[in-house]
């Protein structure tokens, strides 16, 4: 699923935002950071906070785009994922690489990330 990874101190003005927008979603909070979840796909609007992709191990709806890539992780999160996007036919690149995916793990699930 789609969600929007925002820290603390912004938490209120999106969720207000969210809501003069009509917009579904629904809310989770962990340490600094809240993380709003959107169950119907969209778009990325316009909000502070950083687009991430809240998934279980299955790396099919993280939009990439061809060529390399390096993911920033720990060495389990490395180790776990870094097989599914080569399956894509990406390959590793650690210097200036076309897609820099950053994962972490939220509760059960982790949080990805591509810039």
């Amino acid at each position: 699923m789609k969600s929007l990874l925002v820290r603390r101190e912004k938490a209120k003005q999106v969720r207000e935002e969210l809501i003069s927008m009509e917009i579904e979603f629904y809310e989770e909070r962990d340490g600094f950071h809240f993380l709003f979840i959107f169950p119907v796909p969209r778009d990325e609007i316009g909000l502070s906070g950083k687009w991430a992709y809240l998934v279980g191990e299955e790396v099919e709806e993280v939009e990439t785009k061809e060529g390399t890539f390096k993911i920033d992780g720990s060495r389990e999160v490395i180790n776990l994922f870094a097989p599914k996007f080569e399956k894509r036919g990406l390959k590793v690149k650690m210097e200036n690489p076309d897609n820099l995916i950053e994962i972490k793990r939220w509760g059960r699930k982790y949080l990805i990330s591509v810039s």
